[in-house]
């Protein structure tokens, strides 16, 4: 039989500490960001959209709704309508588009350098 030491203990302690607190803190610090979704038409912006107000823009035949912090692309009237099956943008550098009506949307915000480069999950 094996014998725990109780440094060995005390490791685990800390590893698992450190696997609960690490994600609340993330979290706490990326609620205060400010996030908007920045429509564009062929490269020139038409209208920034702050995340925290709910509503819809009819751009190109393209209708983009803001709803609970997430932005969708609802009708579009392209042929394929790929940019409608996207899923809904809310981090920052998320993006949707719609390459024949050259209509994007992208989301941009305060982002600090300490920040995550990935999310995983």
């Amino acid at each position: 039989m094996k014998r725990i030491y109780i440094n060995d203990i005390i490791l685990n302690i800390i590893i698992i500490l450190l696997c609960i607190s690490v994600p609340i803190c993330f979290s706490v610090l990326s609620k205060g960001d400010e996030k908007s979704a920045v429509v564009s038409v062929d490269g020139e912006i038409i209208k920034e959209m702050p995340l925290t107000e709910n509503g819809t823009l009819d751009v190109e035949g393209v209708v983009i709704e803001v709803d609970n912090g997430t932005v969708r692309v609802v009708k579009s009237d392209c042929p394929d309508s790929l940019c409608v099956k996207m899923k809904k943008a809310q981090n920052v550098g998320d993006s949707i588009i719609c390459v024949p009506n050259k209509v994007s949307v992208r989301i941009v915000g305060t982002c600090d350098d300490e920040g995550a480069d990935v999310v995983a999950g």
